[in-house]
C-alpha cells in the first residue's frame, strides 16, 4: 500500500512536471532569435549536497552562462540556457560550459523580452513524462485497490 502511494505520488510529480514542459515548448514555438554575448560562465548546483555519482553521466551540475542581448534597444542579461536543467557529473558540465561560444542565438519571448534561453525545447520529453505519469498512475491504483 505505501509503495503504491508513492508511486502515485512521483507519477503525480512526473504529470505535472511534464505538462509544464509540454506548456513551454509549445510556446517557445513563438520565441524570436536575436544575438547575444556570453559575459559570464560558471556550473551551476542543482542539489548542492548531492554528492558526484560514480556512474553514468548524471550528476548535481550543469552549465550556467550569463548573457546579455539587444531587442528593440533595450538591453537584457539572463542565465538561463535551458528551461529544464539537466544534472551532469563536474567535468562534463565543464566541458559543455567551454562548448558554449562568446556569441549566442538568444530565443526570447517576444511577449515578454526577459525571458530568454540559449536552447529551444521540444515537447517530446514532456509527452514522455505524460505518458510515464499515467502509466503509474493506473499502476498505482492498482497497488492500492489490491491492497485494501
Amino acid at each position: 500500500m505505501i509503495g503504491g502511494l508513492a508511486l502515485l505520488v512521483i507519477s503525480l510529480g512526473a504529470l505535472v512536471a511534464g505538462r509544464g514542459y509540454v506548456k513551454m515548448s509549445a510556446r517557445m514555438r513563438s520565441f524570436a532569435t536575436t544575438r547575444g554575448t556570453v559575459i559570464k560562465r560558471e556550473l551551476g548546483l542543482i542539489a548542492a549536497a548531492s554528492p558526484e555519482p560514480r556512474f553514468g553521466k548524471g550528476g548535481p551540475n550543469y552549465p550556467k552562462a550569463t548573457y546579455t542581448y539587444v531587442v528593440e534597444g533595450v538591453t537584457y542579461t539572463s542565465s538561463d540556457v535551458s528551461y529544464a536543467h539537466r544534472g551532469m557529473r563536474r567535468h562534463l558540465a565543464e566541458a559543455a560550459l567551454a562548448a558554449i561560444p562568446d556569441e549566442v542565438d538568444v530565443y526570447y519571448d517576444p511577449a515578454e523580452p526577459g525571458t530568454a534561453y540559449l536552447e529551444r525545447h521540444t515537447p517530446q520529453l514532456g509527452r514522455y513524462l505524460v505518458v510515464g505519469g499515467w502509466i503509474g498512475v493506473v499502476l498505482a491504483l492498482i497497488i492500492v485497490l489490491g491492497s485494501v
